[in-house]
């Protein structure tokens, strides 16, 4: 019984960690009626919390090497990957990138932790069971935040509503927007996979669904 207490301790702790990971997705909501300028605000709040607060305040949430470092580098990048988003990508992107990089991240780790067994031949620090809850819910997620913000497309960053004309794609069809979230989630759940050593998840997996779904809308349009 002893031996087994770290080991619930462990599984406390990341179940805790995930679901702040993946309660942050409900900052999403008012992208529906927020825009630009509400996401680069939520990246700089986020980075400085995570930074000065979160190792103070919930420190048992840190993993050992965090700890040593006194931050947590992933926590970090989870605000830039938002500001490159807001940045890159049109608003409703932007929501499902979010979406991706907050829900199937966390729930992936999360799942991958307590019921993962076989690891990926490339890539032992990941389980199969882990990148299948990845790309579902990336891609399940990512469609619904996509539909949900649609409407506000004028809320994109400047990059697009004055230079790429981005009222030119379509929202209305959620059927070949979930097809595109499927395409983009499987992409993604690839890049998420693959054993970065100095490109961190958060940031790589976000992008590369980000990325694939924008290509998907345009060229679909």
């Amino acid at each position: 019984m002893n031996e087994s207490r770290p080991r619930i301790e462990v599984i406390f702790k990341e179940t805790f960690r995930q679901s702040l990971h993946c309660a942050v997705a409900l900052f999403i909501i008012p992208l529906r009626w927020l825009g630009f300028w509400y996401a680069l605000g939520f990246a700089a709040v986020s980075f400085f919390w995570n930074l000065l607060a979160m190792p103070r305040l919930f420190a048992d949430t840190l993993r050992p090497q965090e700890k040593a470092k006194g931050r947590s580098p992933g926590m970090l990048v989870y605000s830039g990957s938002i500001l490159l988003m807001a940045a890159l990508f049109p608003l409703p992107v932007l929501a499902a990138g979010w979406a991706v990089l907050s829900l199937a991240d966390g729930l992936a780790t999360l799942v991958g932790k307590l019921f993962g067994q076989k690891s990926l031949s490339w890539n032992p620090d990941k389980t199969w069971v882990g990148s299948m809850t990845f790309f579902v819910s990336g891609s399940v997620f990512g469609w619904l935040a996509l539909i949900w913000t649609g409407e506000n497309l004028a809320g994109s960053s400047p990059f697009w509503t004055q230079s790429l004309g981005i009222s030119r794609v379509s929202w209305s069809d959620p059927g070949q927007l979930l097809l595109y979230s499927v395409s983009a989630g499987l992409i993604s759940a690839w890049v998420e996979s693959l054993p970065w050593k100095k490109i961190d998840d958060n940031l790589a997996a976000p992008l590369a669904y980000a990325l694939v779904l924008t290509v998907l809308l345009f060229l679909g349009h």
